[in-house]
């Protein structure tokens, strides 16, 4: 490690930026306050006994954390794994010093609040943060220090080194302002700030704005133009370099070994970022690691199956930090308040921009999609007029066998007169996880009376194309279909529906997805290639969006609308001019997909209520039987657009029709379609006032097989089949 006596050169640093750069210790306010116009003593380096040393650069060893305590892996083979005693809290490496306790002390603020700290180095000294220094920042926010008081203490200390910060007394508030711009926002030369801009921001300050609080006041301004066509690569930059000071300082708990490289090395690595690019940056710390190695987590290879409660509650956060698309915007919450890693998954999902994240038991999930397999009674419920109604019955279920049609009420279940949603007891004899009997009584459509019939659940393969047939209406042949699972035994039964249709010679399409939820996203394409012909062939189905540590998997999933099914076989093509979708709430995920991939290629008609509005994805992720569904991904269609967060809203508003079987030509939904059809327009009775549908409950809408509802993507493929 470099002396602090060898030469004259570096003892800047002691006189000069100490309590930034170096981070320095310092106990009563006064002495906080003191410190902005003397810097108070380094802080001295850690003592031998808190330090374990290795030989080799950090890029040859792994750390994993268990628990509260870690392991060194050598991976390089010349060493054997080494547990970390209690009482070291750093490891230095030949090239670096980890913090371990860094990321744990960061977890303790707000992401706000640690943004803002992050923030002030680059904004002052257009660096990222060393670990060692941040936490000391950290401390003093800890001990009360407000945001106000650390940025005027930041600008203090810029003042003391000229040549390195371009800050000094003797300046102009004009040239104060060029300074922030340059730093902060990185516009200097032709995007240098305009007269206006700086006599505004100068009068602020004739105001009497402190100096280190204009430095923030700018900064939340220039993140308001995230979406400005002009000035939002401005924002953009500002957050590469976030990313980059977190990664470095926090993630990573980084300090170099010498004075003089965490000032000039750190500078460097900010100077590399640009609004498109943390590459060059990330080149030079030289160390690349898409996941923490020190903090909350480990990475999620080096802690998948250890199926411990506290090794899953560390997968998870490992994981969601890895592929989660608002990965940024997770809350830290204490591990040790959730019983279960499943809990725990669900404490840290952004719930203001996610609803639909989940976890499930593996085994079901995987049994569903490959074969369709599911144990139930088969009918699939809704609330309804104050009571539970049947949607519809799946050939061959117990409830088929049981003579259970579209719109019968369910009255009660095991003697339990059932109300406008089910108990907790009804619902788990509804919705049987094994094999077990339960009693129903059952009002069928037209009937006076309920019926009783007992049931006994079983495994279940659904009919992904529940029914397809060629109606004929005023001499046009239309064809119906109803699609209700984007499962991997879908693809043959909508190749031959589709390839009925083309035989026939349809002139329309009626295609039902009101009860869709979604699924795989390929059967999705190979349907809307079906159903688009030729006009979208060599076109743009669907491009998704990862998040930024996913780059490489955003550039590699753009997915054309496929030609053959999945054994290379060419697909019927119907090309067709329009379609019509009859939709719901439950239109969902890979079924608006559908809606969406089609929509540059051809008219696209809503029949029906609005959709449930998922653009996003997943990739199912398994660890310790349990199946995690974090969002990963965004879908965009050829024009770009995928912004249906509220759903697709119909161009006939249909009441869903409980009170005629699917595929009757006078159920509300289809007949408006066929309606629409012959006369180019949506029937009167879709524009009368219809009740309102009841508002979704989690409580009384509980969704007994989530999976079912999603957008999904084959694991460990990079493209969509």
């Amino acid at each position: 490690m470099l002396s602090f006596k060898q030469s004259s050169k570096n003892l800047f640093a002691l006189s000069a930026v100490t309590l930034i750069l170096a981070a320095c210790g310092g106990g009563s306010q006064d002495a906080k306050q003191a410190a902005a116009v003397a810097p108070l003593p380094i802080q001295a380096t850690p003592a031998s006994n808190d330090v374990m040393v290795f030989t080799g650069k950090r890029s040859d060893y792994g750390i994993t954390r268990l628990g509260s305590t870690y392991v060194v892996s050598d991976i390089r083979g010349v060493t054997t794994p080494v547990s970390v005693p209690a009482n070291i809290k750093v490891l230095q490496f030949a090239d670096f010093r980890v913090n371990l306790g860094i990321a744990d002390k960061a977890g303790t603020l707000s992401t706000t609040s640690l943004n803002n700290l992050l923030d002030l180095y680059v904004a002052f000294f257009n660096r990222v943060p060393d670990a060692d220094g941040l936490s000391y920042w950290i401390d003093q926010v800890k001990a009360g220090m407000t945001e106000a008081q650390i940025a005027e203490s930041f600008y203090q200390v810029a003042l003391q080194s000229p040549t390195l910060t371009g800050y000094s007394a003797s300046m102009s508030n004009d040239d104060f302002i060029r300074i922030i711009y340059k730093n902060v926002l990185g516009r200097s030369g032709l995007t240098a700030p305009t007269s206006a801009e700086i006599d505004y921001w100068s009068s602020q300050l004739k105001n009497g704005v402190p100096k280190g609080s204009m430095v923030r006041a700018i900064l939340v301004s220039a993140r308001e133009y995230v979406n400005d066509p002009v000035w939002g690569w401005v924002t953009k930059l500002l957050n590469n370099k976030l990313d980059v000071a977190n990664y470095f300082a926090v993630q990573q708990g980084f300090s170099y070994l010498t004075l003089n490289d965490n000032i000039t090395k750190t500078m460097a690595i900010a100077a590399a970022v640009t609004s498109s690019s943390t590459s060059a940056a990330l080149d030079l710390i030289g160390y690349k690691d898409g996941y923490a190695s020190t903090g909350n987590y480990g990475t999620p290879e080096s802690l998948a199956g250890i199926c411990t409660p506290a090794g899953e509650k560390n997968w998870v956060r490992a994981h969601l930090d890895d592929v989660y698309l608002w990965y940024r915007d997770i809350i830290d919450v204490p591990k040790a308040n959730y019983s279960t890693p499943q809990d725990y998954f669900d404490a840290l999902i952004v719930k203001s921009k996610d609803r639909f994240s989940f976890t499930s038991e593996q085994g079901s999930i995987d049994d569903y999609f490959n074969s369709g397999e599911d144990v139930s009674f088969g009918f699939n419920l809704t609330r309804n007029n104050g009571g539970i109604r049947v949607r519809y019955v799946t050939p061959g279920s117990p409830a088929d066998l049981a003579q259970i049609k579209r719109g019968a009420t369910l009255v009660s279940v095991d003697g339990s007169a059932i109300g406008s949603y089910l108990t907790d007891a009804q619902y788990d004899a509804t919705y049987p996880t094994k094999r077990e009997t339960h009693s129903f009584q059952v009002l069928d459509n037209g009937a006076f009376a309920p019926r009783t019939v007992s049931m006994t659940a079983a495994t279940v393969t659904t009919a992904p194309v529940l029914q397809n047939q060629v109606l004929t209406v005023n001499g046009k042949k239309i064809g119906y279909m109803v699609f209700n699972d984007h499962i991997r035994t879908a693809e043959t039964p909508l190749v031959s529906a589709i390839t009925s249709f083309k035989q026939a010679g349809i002139s329309d399409l009626v295609l039902d997805l009101r009860y869709n939820g979604g699924g795989y996203l390929y059967i999705a394409n190979e349907l809307s290639a079906m159903i688009g012909g030729v006009k979208t062939n060599n076109q743009i189905f669907e491009q998704l969006q990862f998040n930024d540590k996913h780059a490489d998997q955003t550039a590699d999933n753009i997915s054309y609308f496929y030609d053959t099914d999945t054994k290379n076989r060419l697909l019927p093509q119907l090309n067709l001019s329009r379609v019509f979708v009859l939709t719901g709430s439950g239109t969902c995920s890979a079924s608006e997909s559908i809606i969406n991939g089609l929509k540059p290629f051809m008219q696209v008609i809503l029949i029906g209520d609005t959709s449930c509005g998922k653009p996003y994805g997943f990739i199912q992720t398994n660890n310790c039987n349990t199946a995690y569904f974090a969002i990963q991904f965004a879908g965009v269609n050829s024009q770009g657009k995928g912004d249906y967060t509220n759903g697709f809203t119909p161009n006939c508003r249909v009441s869903d029709d409980l009170n005629h079987q699917l595929g009757d030509t006078s159920e509300s939904r289809l007949s408006a379609a066929l309606n629409y059809a012959n006369t180019g327009s949506c029937p009167a009775s879709s524009f009368s006032p219809a009740p309102p549908p009841e508002a979704f409950d989690p409580i009384k809408d509980r969704e007994p097989r989530p999976w079912k509802n999603i957008k999904l993507l084959r694991a460990n493929s990079p493209q969509f089949r």
